[in-house]
C-alpha cells in the first residue's frame, strides 16, 4: 500500500473511531454533516480522498475541531498537525475565507 493509502486508511479508521465513541451511525453523521451515510463509508474504509471541505463538514458533523480528525494519526507529518490547530485556532471569518480560497485553488488544479 502506498504512503497516501496508509494515510487514507488511517484517516478512515479515526473518523470511525471517533464517530463510534460519540455513538453515532453513519446515517446520523450525515444527517450532521451534509454528507451522505455512503461517502462517509467510502471515507471510513480508506477508499476516498476526502476534501478540505468534507473534512470540515466531518468535523462539524462529528462536533469537535477539524484538528480533533488528526490528532492521533502516526502517519500525518508535524506540520500537517500544527496547521490544522492553527486553522481551529484562527477566526471563524478567516476559516471560512480559508475554505474558500483553499477550494477555489483546489477547483483550479483539476481542470
Amino acid at each position: 500500500m502506498t504512503k497516501v493509502g496508509v494515510q487514507l486508511a488511517d484517516f478512515g479508521r479515526e473518523v470511525r473511531r471517533i464517530r463510534e465513541g460519540i455513538g453515532l451511525t453513519q446515517e446520523q453523521l450525515a444527517a450532521r454533516s451534509g454528507l451522505s451515510s455512503i461517502y462517509i463509508g467510502t471515507i471510513e474504509n480508506g477508499k476516498r480522498d476526502p476534501s478540505l471541505s468534507t473534512i470540515y463538514s466531518l468535523a462539524k458533523g462529528l462536533g469537535i475541531p477539524t484538528s480533533g480528525l488528526f490528532g492521533s494519526l502516526p502517519s500525518l507529518s508535524p506540520a500537517a498537525r500544527e496547521t490544522a490547530l492553527l486553522f481551529d485556532a484562527a477566526p471563524k471569518d478567516l476559516q471560512v475565507a480559508l475554505m474558500s480560497l483553499l477550494q477555489a485553488v483546489t477547483r483550479n488544479r483539476r481542470i
